[in-house]
C-alpha cells in the first residue's frame, strides 16, 4: 500500500506491531458501539490477529490503511476500502479511531479525504458507500462533510446497546468529490 500524507497524519499499511494498539480498544465497549459485528465483543486475541493477518494480506479487493501519526507513524486508527467491485468501480468504508483521545480534533476527516482522493484518483473508482448508525450523530456529520450524501435508512437493521437501531447508508460519487475538491481550490486561491 502507497503512504497518503495529510497535514497531521499519514494512512500507512498496517503490521504486526499494530496489535497491542488494535487490543487497547476492539474491547472498549464505547469504542466498537458504532462499529460493525466484525468488532463486537468479545474480541479475542486470535479474532483481532486474524484481522490483522487479512488486512495485512489483502488482496485487490481492499485496501486497508492505519491511521497515523505524521511523525512517529504510531498508530491511532484505521480506515479501510473493502468489498472493491472493479466492474462497478464501487467499495465500501470503514474508519475507527481508536482512543476518545484522538477523537473530535478532524483526524477522521482527514483520513476520509486522503482515502477518498486515493480511491477517486488512484484506483479509479466511481462510488464509495458506507453504513453508520443513525444515532451516531458525530459521524454522519463528518462523512456529509466529506461530500457522502444520505441514500436510505435501513430500519432496526443494527444493534447499539442491545437495542435495534437503524443504519443510515450514504455515498459520495467520484464527480461529486471533484465538484467539491474544486470549489475548495477555487475558495483557497487569492
Amino acid at each position: 500500500m502507497p503512504y497518503l500524507y495529510g497535514k497531521q497524519i499519514m494512512l500507512r499499511d498496517y503490521r504486526q506491531e499494530d496489535l497491542p494498539a488494535i487490543r487497547a480498544w476492539v474491547n472498549d465497549r464505547k469504542a466498537i458501539r458504532y462499529l460493525s459485528s466484525r468488532f463486537w465483543m468479545p474480541q479475542s486475541l486470535t479474532d483481532t490477529s486474524d484481522f490483522l493477518s487479512h488486512a495485512m494480506s489483502a488482496g485487490t479487493n481492499g485496501a486497508y490503511f492505519i491511521i497515523a501519526e505524521l511523525d512517529s507513524e504510531a498508530y491511532i486508527g484505521q480506515i479501510d476500502l473493502f468489498s472493491i467491485n472493479w466492474r462497478l468501480r464501487s467499495a465500501e468504508m470503514g474508519m475507527v479511531i481508536g482512543s476518545e483521545k484522538d477523537r473530535g480534533h478532524g483526524v477522521g476527516a482527514e483520513a476520509i479525504s486522503l482515502i477518498l482522493e486515493y480511491a477517486f484518483t488512484i484506483l479509479g473508482l466511481n462510488r464509495v458507500e458506507l453504513e453508520v448508525a443513525a444515532e451516531n450523530a458525530r459521524a454522519r456529520r463528518c462523512y456529509q462533510k466529506a461530500g457522502f450524501q444520505p441514500e436510505g435508512v435501513k430500519r432496526k437493521a443494527f444493534m447499539v446497546d442491545g437495542q435495534y437501531a437503524d443504519l443510515v447508508m450514504m455515498s459520495v460519487l467520484a464527480d461529486e468529490w471533484r465538484e467539491k475538491q474544486n470549489s475548495r481550490s477555487t475558495i483557497d486561491q487569492p
